[in-house]
């Protein structure tokens, strides 16, 4: 709490409020404890201003706010407190998308903490928005995109929720609880010189560790990256391996393991995988081993996003990874993070 001295003695105002939601998710009111003052002054952040003694207010979007009472005593005085003001989209409505087969979904208000006015669908797709209250919409199978969902309270609040949504239904970020050390800036358990390491967290091996020291599978060159590297005329990489477990087993469902590069350059094999177990399968097994769960393989240069689906029927064990021969010459990948996403239920 501040206090601005007045031009002359006296008791000076002591200032508090509390801030106790409204009937809806934009809705504040603001309960007024100050003590020895004449007026008060309230600013709510977002151009608002009131005189009331204890006022309630709608702020128009969602955002943090920094609400500030100014308490001003008979004498001039002045006492401020401030205090901030969140409101998250996802907290005043939340839609869901579920399957309808066919690569078709139906979205849908699931519960919301406002009166809608209207609502605007964009499904993420370069497809025409809507305004149904329940659309149906086909996508591209094995597919992540942002569908987004534009709202306009009763009281003329406007906010939009974001999800993303698959050919199946709406899915959830689970990467934190089953993957350690997915970037962006990946650590280190090894390091030598100013550019190579060896990623922490994943298990590498040793067809990798190709770099002066013994080092691969990181690498500092044009930011911070999980890499392997054959370029020019650098040794080989046969059948190597970077790969981690989940910390957990993943339960039954449908995930979509999606990767960012900063750059790629493939010209033998590259394969993104998932399989059951401890252990992802040597290069030339990828495509024939009954364990795996789902694989990319990859050529060229792009796309530098791109996502795995796979399902689990039975809880398990399972071990993501990549693997990769390199023998031609100029053959390299930067990856930048990795996200994990499972078919909400």
């Amino acid at each position: 709490m501040d206090i601005v001295p007045g031009p002359t003695e006296g008791n000076p105002p002591l200032v508090d409020f509390e801030v106790v939601p409204g009937d809806d998710a934009f809705t504040f009111d603001f309960k007024n404890n100050s003590k020895n003052y004449k007026r008060l002054e309230w600013r709510f952040g977002d151009d608002g201003i009131s005189t009331e003694i204890a006022p309630s207010h709608v702020f128009a979007r969602a955002d943090t706010f920094d609400v500030n009472l100014s308490a001003i005593s008979e004498d001039g005085s002045i006492a401020k407190k401030v205090m901030r003001v969140m409101i998250v989209p996802d907290k005043a409505i939340n839609f869901i998308a579920e399957s309808q087969g066919s690569n078709k979904v139906k979205f849908s208000v699931k519960s919301a903490n406002v009166k809608v006015k209207s609502l605007s669908w964009n499904f993420g797709d370069d497809s025409d928005s809507t305004t149904v209250a329940a659309p149906i919409k086909e996508y591209g199978p094995g597919k992540l995109y942002t569908a987004k969902l534009t709202v306009t309270t009763e009281k003329g609040s406007v906010f939009t929720v974001k999800k993303l949504v698959t050919s199946n239904g709406t899915v959830v970020d689970v990467t934190s609880k089953y993957l350690l050390n997915v970037g962006p800036k990946f650590a280190t358990s090894e390091r030598f010189g100013s550019r190579w390491g060896v990623v922490a967290n994943w298990r590498v091996n040793a067809a990798v560790r190709q770099r002066d020291g013994g080092m691969g599978s990181w690498d500092e060159w044009e930011g911070n990256s999980m890499s392997m590297e054959s370029w020019g005329g650098e040794p080989d990489i046969v059948n190597g391996k970077i790969q981690q477990t989940a910390l957990l087993p993943l339960p039954v469902g449908e995930y979509f393991y999606t990767l960012f590069f900063h750059d790629y350059q493939f010209k033998d094999q590259f394969y993104t995988v998932i399989a059951k177990g401890n252990e992802i399968p040597d290069v030339d097994k990828v495509e024939s081993n009954p364990d795996v769960l789902g694989y990319t393989k990859s050529n060229g240069n792009a796309p530098l996003n791109f996502t795995t689906n796979f399902k689990v029927a039975t809880p398990s064990n399972v071990t993501f990874g990549f693997v990769s021969t390199m023998i031609q010459s100029d053959q390299t990948f930067k990856l930048t993070y990795i996200k994990l996403y499972e078919l909400d239920k």
